[in-house]
């Protein structure tokens, strides 16, 4: 059910919103948590062959504000997104990850290396082990 109220005074609202939430800086992450030699290989995986930036683009990694996505395109499962105005996904910022698990819209991946292994799966990615791992070790670090 729509609610809809005359005059909106909510939506000319939401681009204002965003930039002030986007322009918060994430809090710094200590060096104790995650392998930074990993994290360093994982950085190139994420531009590269797990085709992360593909979505997480610009400052705050996201594309959100810009496109949404269809479950379909991101392995996920579409109740949750059927439960929203568009009906598909906006791409979640990646910063001070640590701090905010569970992971994905309905809290189904526990850790960051189940968001990984998600994806390695469902965009047939093919990551090595090592691979999933380094690139866990770079969202540790974000």
């Amino acid at each position: 059910m729509a609610v809809i109220y005359d005059p909106d005074l909510v939506t000319p609202k939401l681009p204002s919103l965003f930039e002030y939430e986007v322009s918060l800086a994430a809090p710094p992450v200590a060096a104790s948590a995650y392998g930074a030699a990993a994290a360093e290989r994982g950085a190139a995986l994420f531009t590269g062959a797990a085709r992360c930036s593909t979505c997480h683009t610009g400052a705050t990694r996201s594309d959100a504000g810009t496109a949404l996505h269809a479950a379909t395109e991101t392995g996920m499962d579409p109740v949750t997104a059927m439960r929203s105005a568009t009906g598909r996904y906006r791409t979640t910022p990646l910063r001070a990850l640590l701090a905010n698990g569970p992971y994905f819209h309905d809290g189904s991946a526990k850790t960051l290396a189940a968001v990984v292994a998600h994806y390695d799966t469902a965009l047939s990615l093919g990551l090595t082990a090592d691979q999933q791992t380094d690139l866990t070790e770079y969202l540790k670090s974000l």
